[in-house]
This record gives C-alpha cells, sequence and structure tokens, in this order.
C-alpha cells in the first residue's frame, strides 16, 4: 500500500508534463489514400521544362506563407493546382474550399550544398479526390530531373549553408506516408495544414510590385472574388517590426497548433496553440517551462515531434522572449 501511495502521487505530479507532449496515437487509426499515386512526380506537370529549375508550369501558381512551418533550415517551393476552369472559395479566414481534383505541391530544397549548389530533396503533394485528402512524398533523384515515390521515408546527410550564412551538415529526414498523415490529421481526416486565408492574406512581390496575395490569386481566377477586408491575417514571426507576443503565437500555430488543438493529433493534451485560442485557454502559461526545455533538445522528447533532426535556434529564442514576459 505504501508504494501505491507513492505511485499515486509521482504520477500526479508528473503525468501533466507528460501528457501534455505525448504524440501518443492511441485510439486514433493509420488514415489510408483512397488513390494510387503515380510513381514519378512529372506525372503531375507541374513544372515546365527542365524540373530543376522549379517553374511552375501553365494553370500552377506559386503561393507562399506569412509564417512557415520551421523544416531543418530548408526552403521551400509552395504549388497549387486546380482542375481547369475550377476554382477555390474563401471560408472565413481558414481553409478555403477547394475544388475536386486541385493538387497542393510542397518542395523543399537547399540553395547552398557543399560541392552541388542547389540540392532539390524532397516534393510532397496533398490530392483531394471524393472530398479527401491524400498525401505523397517523392524524393528527388541526384541527377535533379525525376523524382520517385516513397511510402518509408529516408534520410539524406546534407551538408549546406544557410540562409543565415551557417554552415551546417545533418540527416535531414524525409517523413513516411504516416508521418505526414499525423500532423495533417484534424478529427481523423487529412487536411492541409498552411493554406489558411489568414497565412495568405498579406503582402507579396509579383511582377516587380507588392500585391495583396489573396487579391492577386482572385485576379489570377484561382480564388472566387470576394470581400478580403474583413479578413483577420497571420503575422510573419521573423518580421521583427510585430510586437513579440504575435509572432510567438503564429509561429505555435503553424509549427504546433496542428497537432495541439481540438482534433489535432494531441488535442487531447493541455494545450491549444491555434492563433484564434485566447492566451487564458492555451495552457502556455502552465506548460511555459516545458515549452522551452522540449524545443530546446533533441532526442525522443524533443517538439515538434516530426519534421526536425536540429534545433531551430531563432524559433526557440523567440518563445523563450515571448514566454519569459508572461505573468
Amino acid at each position: 500500500m505504501k508504494y501505491k501511495k507513492y505511485s499515486i502521487i509521482i504520477a500526479v505530479l508528473v503525468c501533466p508534463i507528460v501528457y501534455v507532449w505525448s504524440c501518443n496515437s492511441s485510439g486514433k487509426k493509420n488514415i489510408d489514400n483512397g488513390i494510387s499515386f503515380k510513381a514519378k512526380l512529372s506525372s503531375y506537370q507541374l513544372f515546365k521544362g527542365e524540373m530543376a529549375k522549379l517553374k511552375p508550369n501553365d494553370g500552377v501558381e506559386i503561393f507562399e506563407l506569412a509564417s512557415t512551418l520551421f523544416t531543418d533550415y530548408a526552403e521551400k517551393q509552395r504549388l497549387i493546382k486546380l482542375p481547369k476552369g475550377k476554382q477555390m472559395v474563401l471560408n472565413g479566414a481558414g481553409l478555403p474550399i477547394f475544388p475536386e481534383g486541385t493538387i497542393i505541391a510542397k518542395t523543399f530544397y537547399y540553395s547552398k550544398v557543399a560541392k552541388k549548389g542547389r540540392a532539390i530533396i524532397e516534393t510532397r503533394l496533398l490530392i483531394l479526390h471524393q472530398s479527401k485528402w491524400n498525401v505523397a512524398t517523392f524524393r528527388w533523384n541526384a541527377a535533379q530531373n525525376e523524382a520517385d515515390l516513397i511510402a518509408d521515408g529516408a534520410a539524406i546527410p546534407i551538408d549546406f549553408t544557410g540562409l543565415d550564412g551557417e554552415r551546417r551538415k545533418i540527416s535531414y529526414h524525409i517523413p513516411s506516408k504516416q508521418e505526414c498523415g499525423s500532423c495533417h490529421r484534424q478529427n481523423n481526416v487529412i487536411i492541409p495544414i498552411g493554406p489558411k486565408a489568414r497565412n495568405l492574406n498579406f503582402n507579396v512581390e509579383r511582377g516587380g510590385e507588392s500585391v495583396n496575395q489573396l487579391s492577386y490569386l482572385m485576379k489570377r481566377g484561382v480564388i472566387k472574388k470576394s470581400k478580403i477586408d474583413s479578413l483577420t491575417h497571420l503575422p510573419n514571426d521573423h518580421d521583427t517590426s510585430i510586437p513579440v507576443g504575435q509572432r510567438a503565437r503564429a509561429y505555435m500555430d503553424i509549427n504546433c497548433a496542428h497537432c495541439h488543438q481540438a482534433g489535432g493529433f494531441a488535442g487531447n493534451t493541455t494545450l491549444n496553440l491555434d492563433y484564434r485560442t485566447d492566451l487564458e485557454h492555451t495552457g502556455i502559461r502552465f506548460n511555459k517551462s516545458n515549452i522551452i526545455i522540449r524545443t530546446n533538445q533533441m532526442g525522443e522528447f524533443h517538439m515538434p515531434k516530426l519534421g526536425t533532426t536540429v534545433i531551430d535556434k531563432e524559433g526557440v529564442a523567440l518563445m523563450r522572449k515571448y514566454i519569459s514576459g508572461l505573468k
């Protein structure tokens, strides 16, 4: 009885920490694709000319995000391809309504790889078929003229110089199909993460001019014309002119909230990091020490759980600054 008593005390003290940071999939089944993906990325005709140039094909649009997911300092190109004559429809500041057959592509690359120049690593696809999103990953070959469908993920050694000028040697992790499903899961269905209207609602450079991206995509016929004056926007977490609290919450939204929110993979924890959630209901204050500890170390308990093999020093510094200022 004595040991049982102490076990209960230990569990009460420790479980809040472990529970918050667990990504246990208990009670959540794997989500299988409803389509068979083609073996070669070129089959989807996303690029014009030499694939390595990453020039979007006719009918394929580039889009950018105000705040972006950190993935081992990789650079990314985001594309969307809609069926001819179809448009996205804004649905408030969240995810738009996408037409059947939509393809969303994200390509990961490094511009300065030792002895190579630019190295393209992988392209991830989301395809909407019969109202269900399907996910796949393609690994680029050494010749950089094709990418092959893989299911089990891969580790790719990379020696690169980042945009910050620092040289790093890492083992880049290409996720497996099931790992992709872990992050893109919402109430046991797969959904896109980044292209919410609030994360698209900012100015971008197009044709030498600064234009609102949503307005530009409407002009291009990608999004059905509608008013955007009342739409909220997600701050750019790298823009130091924006208050630290807004930047940190935007960082957590894009890097953590896909799991840490209602319906997410870690939706049964004490953290809800959706940008729209009031601070008092996020659990950030209760977990502030753990957030810094778990994001500032690698290993089994590192957060974010997937997609990173090195620490995001700038991201951790931002969250540390924000959390240290909380009362």
